[in-house]
């Protein structure tokens, strides 16, 4: 992907309708590539949210802070972990 242009992430970029657009087109040309080369749309969704994750550490954290509560709570429920 040498020709797609990065835009700076952070603070200052924006959720804007001109910015989603452009990630429209990019993940579209992403997808045409995936269907031309065989890629599962499995694989396809796998890899653009693995991804996603590298480039946003802090969500990637939450998600997996989210997980480990999810487990927990889950194994308290089920009378295999004691309760705090």
């Amino acid at each position: 992907m040498d020709n797609v242009e990065k835009t700076a992430a952070g603070p200052d970029a924006k959720d804007t309708p001109k910015n989603q657009a452009k990630l429209f087109r990019l993940i579209a040309q992403a997808a045409e590539l995936a269907a031309a080369i065989g890629v599962t749309p499995e694989v396809f969704t796998n890899a653009a949210f693995q991804a996603y994750l590298k480039a946003s550490p802090d969500f990637a954290e939450r998600l997996a802070e989210m997980q480990f509560d999810a487990m927990l709570e889950q194994l308290r429920s089920a009378g295999r972990l004691a309760k705090a």
